[in-house]
């Protein structure tokens, strides 16, 4: 996490930054010093934010939308004229359910919004990542690892969100970004 002034004048998106664990990320890193772009659907949250965080800009984005995290990237670098980080922190965890009380159609909706959107971003931001040498933090779960009970489509999602950060990891090491 943002600690001292190790963040200070680095550029942050932070998605799903409007509200829960998102705004704290977003408060952290701008005690640390950082100008923080917050993503989020809901424009409420991330404006209010805006309004209380100085160095903070909203911008409304849906994760699961490829257009939206392209004006996001292209917004983002043309009112900094950089990226330095990207926390991919945007997610959902559905209600407790049996497995057969699960629909395909809602496991793929929770793989757009948990994997794929933090796939896209990540993929989008790291032309500007490598250039700055920044870094990207994916938010995952412990339950990724070790499993929960009728959760099975989420664990799923944050099992394949922790394996790709690690698999990142290694492909970006060469090109100086940290994947964490």
């Amino acid at each position: 996490m943002a600690t001292g002034r190790r963040y200070a004048g680095k550029v942050v998106i932070v998605t799903g930054g409007g509200r829960g664990i998102g705004a704290g990320i977003v408060r952290a890193f701008v005690e640390s010093g950082s100008h923080v772009v917050i993503c989020d659907k809901d424009e409420c949250g991330g404006r209010a934010l805006e309004q209380e965080l100085p160095g903070t800009v909203f911008l409304r984005c849906d994760v699961t939308q490829e257009e939206d995290m392209e004006a996001l990237i292209s917004e983002t670098v043309r009112r900094f004229g950089r990226l330095d980080c990207v926390v991919n922190n945007a997610g959902y965890h559905p209600p407790l359910q049996w497995l057969q009380e699960t629909s395909a159609q809602g496991f793929r909706q929770l793989l757009e919004l948990n994997l794929l959107g933090t796939y896209t971003l990540t993929k989008l931001a790291l032309p500007h990542l490598r250039k700055s040498r920044g870094n990207i933090i994916n938010i995952s779960s412990v339950v990724g690892a070790i499993g929960q009970c009728q959760a099975v489509p989420y664990v799923a999602t944050k099992g394949a969100v922790t394996a790709m950060t690690k698999a990142l990891a290694l492909d970006e090491s060469q090109h100086g970004v940290r994947v964490n």
